[in-house]
C-alpha cells in the first residue's frame, strides 16, 4: 500500500531501456575488449585467450582469463550496472573505476552476455544477460545459466585449471553489420587484426614485463612500444620531470623519435601503429601502466602537424587521480588538471621545438644540456612575418669553398642555389609524408659506399684548399649528411 504522505517517489529505470542506453557509450571493438582485459588484470590474470566464431546467425567472441575468479555473490555484483563507487579509493593495481565496463563494453558489441567463473576450491557459477529476454520479461531478469545448449557449447569449459573467468558475447549485431556473410567475415577478421595492434599498444608495458600474455586464436599479441621504434637508432629521451597533485606523483617523460630516413620498412610500419604517424604524435597517458591516450594533445591547444610527428610524451599517473584527470568510462580520454596544465604545456612546447628541428633537418643530432657540439646543415630555415622558407646554407664549409674556388664565376652557383630553394616541391613532400603507403627515402640512403666516397673527396679538397687535416675532419664530421657514417 502506497504511503500518500511520503515526500518522495522511487523511480526505477526500465531494464530494457537502461540496457539499450548502455549500448551507446561509444566503444569500438578494440576499446571494448581492452576494458574487459582491465578486469582480468585487476583479478591478477597473467594469461588471456581470445577466440571467436563467425556464422551468419550464431557468431560469438569468447574471452577467458586465469585470474582469481569470483564466487556467486561477486559474480552477481559484477553483472550489476554500476557495481563500483567511482569515488571509492582503488587498490594501486586496480584498473577499474565505474563498475560499468563489463556491461557497457559487452553490450556495445552484442545483445547477449554470459559469464562463467570459478574461484579455487569453489564450484563454477554462470550468469547471463540477454537483451531480448529482458525485453520479454520487462524486468531485470538475470539468467542463472546459459540460455540454451548452443550458448553452453560456445561458453565451453575453463581451460586454465582450478580458477578463472570466461566472458561470452553472442548475438553480435554490432560486428555483423550486413546481410552478406562473406563481407561480414572479411570485416570480422579485419577488425580483429586491429584488436591485436590495439591491445599490443594499450598493454605493452604488461606484455614487455612478462606479466601478461594475450593470445588471439593461437597468435600471441606482441607489445607495441610507442617510444622504442628503431633497434639501431633509439629515441632521444629528454629531461624527465615529476609533478604532484594531492601528494601523488605524476611522471612526465618526453621522447623524440628517430627521423624516418633512419628507419627500416618494418620500423616505419610500427611507428604508424593504428592511426598513422602524424595522428600518434603527442601525449601518451598511462594510468597504472595501462595506456589511456595514445597520442593527440588532450585539451592543450596544439594542433597535429606533420613536422611535430617525432614528438611523443609519456605521462604516468596513479588511479587515485581519476577525478582530477576526468578519466572517462571507456578509459580512453582525459583532461589535464588546471593545477598543472601550464607546466605540462611548457614541457610539451619545449619537446615539440626539438622534434621539429630533428624533422626539419632529417634526424640531426640533438645536443644534450652542457654539450657544445654543433651540427652543420646543408639547408637552413628562415621565417619572416609568418612566412617560412628553406634555403641553401651559405655558411656551409663546402659551399664557401666552391664560392672561393669559382671566384668571379661564383654568381652562377649562387643563382643555382637560389633556384634550388625556390623550386623545393614542398606540397608534394608534405603529401607524401602524410600518405602511409608512400615510403620516403634519399638517393644515398642505402649507398653508404657512395657517401663515403663523397666524404673522402670533400676531405681531400678541403685539405688541398689549405684547411688543416684535423680541422677538415672536424668540419665534415659536424655535417648532418655525414652523421650516419659514424
Amino acid at each position: 500500500m502506497k504511503n500518500k504522505e511520503a515526500k518522495y517517489d522511487i523511480i526505477r529505470p526500465k531494464a530494457e531501456y537502461q540496457f539499450q542506453s548502455a549500448r551507446s557509450y561509444g566503444y569500438s571493438i578494440e576499446t571494448s575488449i581492452a576494458d574487459l582485459i582491465d578486469n582480468s588484470i585487476s583479478a591478477k590474470a597473467s594469461k588471456i585467450h581470445i577466440s571467436f566464431g563467425i556464422d551468419r546467425y550464431a557468431s560469438f567472441v569468447r574471452i577467458e582469463d586465469n585470474g582469481d575468479g569470483m564466487n556467486e555473490q561477486q559474480l552477481k555484483d559484477a553483472m550489476r550496472l554500476g557495481s563500483l563507487d567511482p569515488l571509492e579509493e582503488r587498490l594501486d593495481d586496480d584498473l577499474g573505476r565505474f563498475g560499468l565496463g563489463l556491461k557497457t563494453a559487452s553490450f556495445s558489441q552484442c545483445r547477449r552476455l554470459t559469464v562463467k567463473t570459478k574461484k579455487t576450491k569453489l564450484k563454477e557459477f554462470v550468469r547471463c544477460w540477454d537483451l531480448d529476454f529482458i525485453a520479454k520479461k520487462k524486468d531485470w531478469a538475470l539468467l542463472r545459466d546459459c540460455i540454451d545448449d548452443h550458448s553452453r557449447k560456445n561458453l565451453g569449459e575453463l581451460t586454465f585449471g582450478s580458477k578463472g573467468t570466461v566472458i561470452l558475447w553472442e548475438k553480435m549485431d554490432r560486428l555483423m553489420e550486413s546481410d552478406e556473410h562473406n563481407l561480414d567475415k572479411e570485416n570480422f577478421y579485419r577488425k580483429f587484426e586491429n584488436v591485436k595492434k590495439h591491445l599490443g599498444l594499450i598493454f605493452h608495458r604488461y606484455i614487455e614485463k612478462n606479466d601478461l600474455e594475450i593470445v588471439i586464436f593461437n597468435d600471441i599479441v606482441a607489445p607495441v612500444n610507442p617510444f622504442d621504434i628503431s633497434s639501431e637508432y633509439p629515441s632521444t629521451e629528454l629531461q624527465e620531470e615529476q609533478l604532484s597533485i594531492k601528494g601523488r606523483n605524476i611522471v612526465i617523460q618526453p621522447y623524440i623519435l628517430p627521423h624516418e630516413s633512419k628507419m627500416s620498412k618494418d620500423e616505419k610500419d610500427q611507428v604508424q601503429m593504428t592511426k598513422g604517424w602524424t595522428e600518434h604524435q603527442g601525449i601518451y597517458l598511462y594510468r597504472n601502466h595501462r595506456l589511456i591516450s595514445d597520442g593527440g594533445w588532450l585539451d592543450l591547444n596544439f594542433r597535429l602537424k606533420e613536422n611535430q610527428r617525432l614528438c611523443r610524451i609519456s605521462i604516468d599517473l596513479p588511479n587515485t587521480l581519476d577525478k582530477e584527470w576526468q578519466i572517462d568510462i571507456k578509459k580512453a580520454s582525459a583532461k589535464i588538471p588546471d593545477l598543472i596544465r601550464k607546466r605540462i604545456k611548457e614541457i610539451c612546447f619545449s619537446a615539440i621545438e626539438k622534434a621539429v628541428k630533428v624533422y626539419t633537418h632529417r634526424g640531426a643530432y640533438i645536443r644534450r644540456p652542457g654539450e657544445k657540439r654543433e651540427t652543420t646543415f646543408l639547408w637552413v630555415a628562415k621565417q619572416k612575418q609568418g612566412l617560412k622558407t628553406y634555403t641553401i646554407n651559405e655558411k656551409h664549409p663546402l659551399y664557401e669553398l666552391l664560392i672561393n674556388y669559382l671566384g668571379t664565376q661564383s654568381l652562377v652557383l649562387k643563382d643555382y642555389a637560389k633556384l634550388l630553394a625556390e623550386t623545393i616541391p614542398v606540397n608534394l613532400i608534405v603529401n607524401d609524408f602524410a600518405d602511409p603507403t608512400v615510403i620516403i627515402g634519399t638517393p644515398l640512403q642505402h649507398k653508404v659506399s657512395e657517401l663515403e666516397e663523397i666524404y673522402e673527396t670533400a676531405l681531400r679538397v678541403l685539405i688541398e684548399s689549405g684547411v688543416p687535416e684535423k680541422n677538415a675532419i672536424a668540419q665534415l664530421n659536424a655535417m648532418d649528411v655525414f652523421q650516419r657514417l659514424k
